[in-house]
């Protein structure tokens, strides 16, 4: 797609306009320059907290994404990705990528990055066609539901009028908030491990770091770890951070895969393989490197306005909401008056918010992103 913004490569230096994801001159994923230098909106609890640099276009589109929870299991430190929208990091990128879309999206069938660039257009109203090899599908769930989306058509065979690609430079520009946050959340660190298949996480993870350096906001960029499978090919992208940026490549195998996938589960966390790598390889390197998580890029919807069925439970809820300001679950629990659990009421928030009766959405309470409830105006 046709970017407005000013781009760059990294690796030639080319500068000027772009017509497509790669530079011009020497083919490497072009980045986008920020429009300012960064100012902080600490009052907006998602990405737009740095809408001071990001090239949104004539709309911003917005689900909530970013500002994703730190968080530690079994002494490692994890940047919770899967609290996104979607359940992935792509959302950061959808974010700024789809504001500035006009007309109909034309994309191949990418796991979670179509999942996520399709409910974005959802929002903004925008149709799209995902383009599937019958051959290579693999990623049934995300299929799935994109075929139940009523802005999705799914066509089958080798048409490729694709005007929207993984690694766009606006999407890149939504990614690398992620290293803004971690400067805001950890401050500086040692370290972040990446998953690595292509290498557009990393390279967008150090682009935002290289930024904040030359804000001065950090003295040092920190160590970037990328993890592969021990049968995956290294990338252009990956070999370049390697030689410029000195990132280490670090291998993992099936069982290490397996393991952490079993040891996130047992404490809440449901994670694809790429990312149950990079919490194995920062399990070995100590308390100062971050892992980047993300889930399992599927979540269920259901919308149903009926108020039949409602547990007493869920009846009290929404008459607790009835009127109010917007509540999180834990002034729920507590203006219910101890009638149940606060698990319980997690529970039966999540009921009504699948049945479209309870909707939700993200504020910033002192320096933390908490979601807060509120029953829809029309749900009668």
């Amino acid at each position: 797609m046709r970017v407005n913004a000013r781009l760059r490569c990294l690796r030639c230096g080319y500068s000027g306009p772009g017509n497509g994801p790669l530079c011009p001159r020497c083919g490497f994923p072009l980045i986008t320059e920020p429009r300012n230098t960064l100012r902080i909106d600490r009052d907006k609890p998602s990405i737009l907290r740095y809408a001071s640099v990001l090239n949104y276009g004539p709309r911003v589109v917005s689900l909530g994404e970013g500002f994703t929870r730190i968080r530690r299991i079994n002494g490692v430190m994890i940047k919770d990705e899967s609290r996104n929208p979607t359940g992935s990091f792509m959302d950061r990128g959808s974010s700024v990528l789809i504001s500035n879309v006009k007309g109909e999206v034309k994309v191949l069938f990418e796991e979670d990055f179509t999942l996520s660039i399709a409910t974005y257009a959802n929002a903004a109203g925008i149709n799209v066609r995902v383009y599937v090899d019958p051959d290579r599908v693999g990623a049934y769930p995300e299929l799935l539901r994109l075929s139940i989306m009523n802005n999705v058509s799914v066509e089958f065979g080798s048409k490729r009028e694709v005007n929207v690609y993984y690694g766009e430079p606006l999407f890149l520009d939504g990614i690398k908030t992620i290293a803004y946050e971690l400067y805001e959340q950890v401050g500086e660190i040692q370290g972040v491990v990446l998953p690595m298949e292509r290498g557009y996480l990393a390279l967008a993870v150090y682009e935002g770091f290289r930024e904040l350096r030359e804000w001065g906001f950090i003295g040092e960029l920190p160590k970037l770890v990328l993890v592969k499978h021990r049968a995956g090919q290294m990338t252009d992208v990956g070999n370049w951070l390697v030689e410029t940026a000195n990132a280490r490549v670090v291998n993992v195998g099936d069982e290490e895969t397996i393991r952490s996938m079993i040891e996130l589960a047992r404490s809440g966390m449901y994670v694809k393989p790429v990312s149950a790598m990079a919490y194995a390889v920062a399990s070995t390197l100590g308390r100062d490197y971050v892992a980047v998580i993300t889930g399992t890029g599927v979540k269920e919807y259901r919308v149903g306005r009926e108020l039949g069925g409602l547990t007493k439970l869920q009846e009290a809820i929404i008459g607790v909401l009835e009127g109010s300001r917007p509540l999180t679950a834990y002034e729920v629990w507590e203006r219910l008056g101890g009638v149940a659990t606060i698990q319980g009421v997690y529970k039966a928030l999540g009921s009504l918010v699948k049945r479209g009766l309870v909707t939700f959405n993200y504020e910033v309470r002192g320096n933390k992103k908490v979601r807060v409830y509120s029953l829809l105006s029309n749900y009668k």
